[in-house]
Parts: C-alpha cells; sequence; structure tokens
C-alpha cells in the first residue's frame, strides 16, 4: 500500500513472472476481481494471444463501489453494463467496507442499487461478484441475487439456507481476513 502508483503497462510487465509462477504451481484458471487501469483485461488477453505465459484468467476491471465525499450515487445498473462493455468476464460490486485499512463491515450499497447492477450483468451474461464482510450486506447481495459472496462474514443460518438454495458461490478468504485482522 505505501508504493507509489505504477503506469499500466509496468504493472503488467512486472506481473508477468507471477502469471508464468502461478501456472507453473499447477493453477490453470483464476479469477481476478478488482484491478484498477484495465491491467486484468492486458494481461488476460495477452495470455490468450500467447504472448504471456500464465493461467486462463477471468477478470472484472475496477469494481462498482459507493461514491466518496457526498458524490450523487450513480446508477449502478450503467455500470454494471459500462463494466461488460469494457471487457469484464465478471461484475464485481463492493457492497460493504472492509479491507486492509479497515475491517469495518458497514453496508455501503441498497438491496436496490446491488439488484440494478445484478439483474444488468445478468442481462447481458455476466456473473456478479458482490464483496461483503457484513451480515446485512450479504443477506441483501443474496437477494439480489449475486453469483458469489466474496469475504461474508457473520452469517446467519437463514442466509447460508438462502445460498444453498440459490446456489450463491462463498468466498470465505479466510486467510485474507485472518491478515487483516492480525494487521489491523
Amino acid at each position: 500500500l505505501a508504493q507509489p502508483r505504477r503506469p499500466a503497462g509496468v504493472t503488467v510487465a512486472l506481473a508477468a513472472d507471477n502469471a508464468r509462477l502461478t501456472l507453473e504451481t499447477g493453477v490453470t484458471t483464476v479469477r481476478d476481481l478488482g484491478a484498477s487501469n484495465e491491467t486484468d483485461y492486458a494481461m488476460r488477453d495477452l495470455i490468450n494471444m500467447g504472448r504471456m505465459v500464465g493461467p486462463r484468467m477471468f477478470v472484472a476491471g475496477q469494481g462498482l463501489s459507493a461514491p466518496r465525499d457526498g458524490a450523487p450515487k450513480p446508477d449502478y445498473g450503467q455500470l454494471a453494463e459500462a463494466r461488460v462493455t469494457a471487457g469484464s468476464d465478471w461484475v464485481k460490486v463492493y457492497g460493504s467496507r472492509g479491507s486492509y485499512q479497515s475491517v469495518d463491515t458497514t453496508q455501503t450499497l441498497t438491496y436496490e442499487e446491488m439488484k440494478a447492477a445484478v439483474d444488468a450483468a445478468h442481462a447481458k451474461s455476466r456473473p456478479v461478484a458482490i464483496h461483503s464482510y457484513g451480515p446485512s450486506g450479504v443477506k441483501d447481495a443474496v437477494r439480489a441475487g449475486a453469483d458469489s459472496i466474496e469475504h461474508g462474514i457473520d452469517l446467519d443460518d437463514e442466509t447460508i439456507a438462502d445460498m444453498a438454495r440459490r446456489g450463491t458461490w462463498y468466498v470465505p478468504t479466510i486467510d485474507h481476513n485472518r491478515f487483516y485482522a492480525e494487521h489491523a
């Protein structure tokens, strides 16, 4: 986090060794749910063209999140369509807070906002991953039709049963969460 931002081309070039090493360990497919400057699109496309060695990549580009500093709320359906048009295989939605800087689980998008993004992505045949730590955000993400829930903690039995009924994938990222908690 303390490193300065790099130009997209530099990031892709530096990531090439990691892509090759990932494939060499036997991992043949990865999902990247949050790259800036379309670096994940570039890597996916270079791998598909045979110009970079790495696993097959399913990518989301920049995720959709709540505006900061009082900016007006966007149309999440339009944002999801824009991600698909840009080249996303998945649409990533940030439904709550929760990151290295803060393990706060505050829900940041409403059910309706999540549903608009999910409906727009599904209309374009793209799955949706919703990042949500807290139980209320996970419950709304599942109800909205998310294909996967990223991170979710403190899930109740009703939400877990709803996920099973709908076939929603759960990606708990246990080590990821442990790292955040230990280094908060």
